[in-house]
């Protein structure tokens, strides 16, 4: 039987839409975003996981000491005594990164740029340690006193007593490592708010390479 190009490209089209659809319908991870003025409160929808991701975008673009932490993520009141207890604050008078998990407090990570975007990831693995990022790189990884798990329902992001500025906040259910971390501040600040399609295009692509003497010559991408 003899194949056109025009049937071959059909074909592999078809498999990359089916494999799409696959992957979308099979896979467990969970995620949920919020944007907002920094001073402002707005919950972030978060599920039950010892291993998870608030990656967080930030631009302070002014500083007033109010007399009381920061808050950029944080567990509701109500759980603040508990061994539940997450939060993510710049200081009462300094930008310095303040992290709680559970009822163990972090060392504080100094200097949170300020008038620019910056980016904050804090991944929990295996409820056992914390790792901070600041604009893609680790700065700071801490193993946890005691196992940490996150209860499902919702966190807060920002609140009336923090910065004037704006937060983009992102939850996954899973842990990330350097090289995510690192593509999302590449990316630039919203990046991953975009479509599930175009997400998977950008990490996916059909390679046609044309070889001689079983060496590459030119590939193209589509």
């Amino acid at each position: 039987m003899d194949f056109s190009w025009t049937t071959i490209v059909i074909i592999i089209l078809l498999i990359i839409i089916v494999y799409f659809v696959w992957t979308m319908l099979s896979s467990s991870t969970t995620t949920s975003s919020v944007t907002q003025a920094a001073n402002t409160k707005t919950q972030l929808t978060v599920t039950s996981s010892n291993s998870f991701t608030f990656s967080v975008w930030i631009y302070v673009s002014s500083w007033t000491t109010t007399g009381a932490m920061k808050p950029i993520i944080n567990t509701p009141n109500a759980q603040k005594l508990t061994p539940k207890y997450f939060n993510l604050s710049l200081g009462e008078s300094d930008n310095g990164l303040y992290a709680t998990v559970g009822g163990q407090a972090m060392s504080v990570i100094p200097n949170i740029p300020l008038q620019t975007w910056a980016l904050i990831t804090a991944s929990v693995n295996n409820g056992n340690s914390l790792d901070i990022y600041i604009n893609g790189k680790l700065v700071q990884t801490t193993a946890l006193s005691a196992t940490f798990s996150l209860d499902a329902g919702s966190v807060d992001v920002g609140d009336t007593t923090s910065f004037s500025g704006f937060i983009f906040a992102t939850f996954l259910d899973s842990p990330v490592g350097p090289q995510d971390v690192w593509n999302t501040y590449s990316s630039g600040y919203g990046s991953g708010s975009g479509s599930s399609v175009s997400d998977f295009f950008n990490r996916y692509k059909v390679r046609f390479a044309f070889v001689k003497d079983n060496v590459e010559l030119n590939s193209l991408d589509i």
